[in-house]
């Protein structure tokens, strides 16, 4: 929405309870502080043990000239051009009130059955970007849209219920059928109520809240913890979360009661135990649940949850994550150490990227572990920061890892993904991990990032000045009308080996280890200067199932190989770039280009590839991970062949249609009875009952017909038939696993002597059975 709507909110919104702005912790800090506590009193309990470090308020972290602010700068833009009318369409119509303006798209389209949660996630994207900026634009745009939804929840007239679909579908989900995710949406509209609440200081957003949580504490008194278990099996996101966190404001026992009904046992059962039982799941299904756990721990005080958030980061980050910070494949996890295989066009979810940075910013708090903020930049630098173009906010959904795929950019108003929640909301705190305290006098700096604290409690405020990552290091200013002790600790990463130290120009001999934090403990006055360098180097990462495999880095940040039409990518399942050297050694395989920071180009390659951080790669293709192979070795010879051999059959090919694009399977007459498609293990692919397409042929020459399988698909038997005759019967039972395989199937003259010169092709299912997956189907000549 534009400034001029905003305007327009405020004129609507005076009755609305807008208060002045008063100082307020990050939702994930125990305990809250609560604005008004003589009517809603926070629970402090006595046995919760303290954190060991306190998160400062959004609004006293200020962004300054970097590529986070060009980030936060384009958000804001996009946040501010959508239209109120547009983002309340859905929930309107659902409520019975005149409906201007135009529905949204994509998945907030009215037939979508999880419409809705955009706005939710829209409400805590303009609290958080309030706070982050203080531009007031948002507030009056959040207070307008929170007193439209609660006249939405007024004209249902069911007790509190909110949503923009009807409470028929919660009817549905209860008897057991196939619905969309009602709860997950319910989430987020809470989330945003929550924030705008804790952020905006809108009492008649808590109050809308509190509504929907009586009518769902009413709505679920009724089952059993079994049907309970049952209804969860359907996605809920982080409602535990929430609840737990508009417990801690309201100490309303009900709201606890809710809150722990929303924790699913079969999947927090085995954290508590200390198993993992991550493997075949939904990522991102899962990590809020265990963002309720964490949240349970700080307001209960319950050892058992803060050990069970520990395992659970551990399991991913250090055994299923790749060396963006980022994991999944298809949105699913496998088994741990096991990521060779798993590059794909749909990796790195990047709601993934978001939920477990959380959770690693609790662990942050809890402990004080350097381990935790190394992951934190890691991921914020390689997973959160290349999922936005700076040029027009518009967001990706998966940041691929396969070579030579590209990101897929959504639109203004056509898209509206899961990760545009996630998204609009983490460009709107990207300043919230930056900084953080401890109960004493220990300020502790997690991240190298342009910005400026203000510590009100000491009466400083602090200047970060940096270009990091294209610096290697940071210089801090300490402003203040009065001298003040403090102890700075300055996070040490991993990567930087040599780190040292200076005060007013003067060397420290303070011990600065890689993995530590550097403490520089004085009495700081107006003007001193901290400066740290950081040295950064060239080094990789490689696949813990695949040595051979290796990601290629300068300091924190991953590097993608930018790929053009002449570059080698391996023709194996790993899809990975192909470097030919004698060594391995990024150092040696990439010099810099001189005058342009981040930026390397290979040396000794037959085609040049250049190198640059993967948040400034938009359009081209690129590769994260490499094979680096000596020439003239086996593997090497293998290669070369593979690929002259792809070439070859590339030059026979007379037609070919890829599956689950559906411009090109229009084009080929597309049959479907009973068939879904989708992406996975990088290509398209199609399955089902009966389906099939038309392709070309040569009628004056033999023809063969090669379909491409993926060698881990079972219990799937079917016919493959040619012009309505039957060719073969496929079965596939893990015949290859983990890898592709093409099958030909040699034409006979007469199924391709035709006045069309085309076949059809037909993938048809045995009874009781499915047809497929088909990853690709072609036509070639000799």
């Amino acid at each position: 929405m534009n400034r001029a709507v905003c305007a327009i909110c405020l004129s609507l919104t005076l009755g609305a309870g807008v208060q002045a702005d008063k100082e307020k912790n990050h939702l994930s800090s125990a305990p809250l502080r609560v604005l008004n506590t003589a009517v809603l009193p926070t629970r402090v309990p006595s046995a919760v043990p303290a954190a060991l470090l306190q998160a400062f308020p959004l609004d006293d972290v200020r962004l300054l000239d970097g590529v986070e602010k060009t980030g936060q700068e384009a958000d804001r833009k996009y946040l501010l051009s959508l239209k109120t009318d547009s983002l309340l369409y859905t929930f309107r119509k659902n409520a019975g009130l005149p409906t201007p303006g135009t529905p949204m798209g994509g998945w907030e389209n009215p037939g979508q059955g999880w419409r809705g949660f955009f706005l939710g996630h829209y409400l805590s994207a303009c609290a958080l970007m309030y706070r982050t900026t203080g531009d007031p634009a948002f507030k009056r745009c959040g207070v307008y849209l929170v007193a439209e939804l609660s006249r939405c929840q007024s004209a249902l007239r069911q007790g509190g219920y909110l949503s923009a679909f009807p409470s028929t579908t919660f009817d549905e989900l209860e008897a057991g059928k196939a619905v969309p995710v009602p709860y997950y949406t319910i989430h987020k509209i809470m989330a945003g109520m929550v924030d705008m609440y804790q952020y905006c200081d809108d009492r008649q957003a808590l109050h809308v809240a509190r509504g929907m949580a009586r009518y769902f504490k009413h709505r679920t008194d009724k089952f059993t913890p079994a049907q309970m278990a049952k209804i969860l099996e359907t996605e809920q996101g982080g409602i535990a979360n929430t609840l737990y966190d508009l417990y801690a404001i309201t100490n309303d026992a009900d709201t606890l009661t809710l809150a722990r009904r929303f924790e699913q046992r079969a999947f927090l059962d085995p954290l508590l135990a200390g198993r993992d039982r991550l493997t075949g799941i939904h990522a991102n299904t899962n990590i809020p649940k265990v963002l309720g756990a964490a949240r349970r721990y700080e307001l209960t005080g319950e050892p058992g949850y803060r050990s069970a958030t520990a395992y659970f980061w551990d399991r991913i980050a250090n055994h299923r994550s790749y060396a963006t910070g980022g994991s999944s494949a298809g949105e699913f996890w496998g088994a741990p150490d096991r990521l060779a295989n798993s590059l794909v066009s749909n990796n790195q979810e990047t709601c993934i990227s978001y939920n477990i940075l959380k959770v690693t910013r609790d662990l942050i708090r809890w402990t004080g572990d350097p381990k935790y903020g190394d992951f934190y930049e890691r991921a914020y630098f390689n997973g959160i920061l290349p999922a936005e173009r700076p040029d027009t906010g518009m967001l990706i959904y998966y940041l691929p890892l396969a070579a030579g795929e590209r990101k897929q950019w959504g639109t203004p108003m056509g898209s509206f993904w899961c990760c545009y929640g996630t998204g609009v909301e983490s460009y709107a705190k990207l300043g919230d991990s930056v900084y953080f305290h401890d109960r004493s006098d220990g300020l502790y700096v997690n991240l190298y990032v342009a910005s400026t604290l203000k510590w009100a409690a000491k009466g400083i405020r602090l200047e970060q000045r940096t270009r990091f990552p294209e610096e290697a290091g940071s210089t801090f200013t300490v402003h203040g009308s009065h001298s003040v002790p403090l102890a700075v600790h300055l996070r040490i990463p991993a990567w930087a080996t040599g780190a040292t130290l200076r005060v007013n120009g003067v060397p420290q001999s303070v011990a600065a280890l890689p993995a530590s934090y550097a403490v520089v403990r004085r009495t700081w006055k107006e003007g001193d200067t901290l400066q740290v360098t950081l040295p950064m180097r060239l080094h990789s990462q490689t696949m813990p199932d695949d040595p051979t495999m290796q990601a290629m880095l300068y300091g924190p940040i991953v590097l993608g190989g930018v790929l053009g039409p002449e570059s080698r990518t391996t023709p194996d399942r790993q899809t990975t770039g192909f470097l030919q050297a004698a060594s391995p050694d990024p150092a040696k395989l990439l010099q810099p280009v001189p005058g342009e920071p981040l930026t390397f180009r290979t040396q000794g390659q037959g085609t040049p590839t250049t190198f640059v951080p993967l948040y400034r790669i938009a359009d081209q293709p690129y590769a994260v991970y490499w094979s680096v192979v000596a020439p003239g070795s086996p593997r090497d010879r293998q290669i070369t062949a593979d690929e002259q051999r792809r070439l070859l059959d590339e030059a026979r090919i007379v037609d070919d249609v890829k599956p689950n694009d559906a411009a090109g399977e229009k084009a080929h007459g597309l049959i479907a009875k009973g068939s879904n498609s989708g992406v996975g293990l990088g290509r398209g692919w199609r399955d089902g009952a009966r389906f099939g397409w038309t392709l070309r042929v040569l009628p004056d020459r033999p023809m063969t017909l090669r379909c491409t399988y993926w060698g881990d698909d079972s219990g799937r038997v079917f016919d493959v038939l040619v012009n309505g005759e039957k060719i073969a019967t496929e079965t596939l039972n893990g015949n290859k696993p983990g890898k592709f395989f093409d099958v030909d199937y040699p034409l006979a003259p007469a199924l391709t002597a035709n006045n069309t010169n085309t076949v059809t092709v037909v993938f048809q299912a045995h009874i009781g059975s499915n047809a497929g997956r088909v990853f690709r189907c072609a036509t070639l000549k000799p």
